[in-house]
C-alpha cells in the first residue's frame, strides 16, 4: 500500500491544492474512458 496515499487522504485540500487539482483530472479521465467505453459497446464495435 502505498503510504503517501494514505497521508494524502486524510490531509485537507486546501493543505495540498496539486494533489486535488490532479484527483479532480484523474476523476474526469476515468470518467471520459468510462463513456467512450460504454458507447463502444452500445454500438456493437466490441
Amino acid at each position: 500500500m502505498d503510504s503517501d496515499r494514505v497521508l494524502r487522504a486524510h490531509s485537507p485540500v486546501w493543505r495540498d491544492p496539486l494533489s486535488a487539482g490532479w484527483r479532480a483530472h484523474r476523476g474526469l479521465l476515468l470518467l471520459r474512458l468510462r463513456w467512450h467505453e460504454r458507447r463502444d459497446a452500445g454500438s456493437g464495435r466490441r
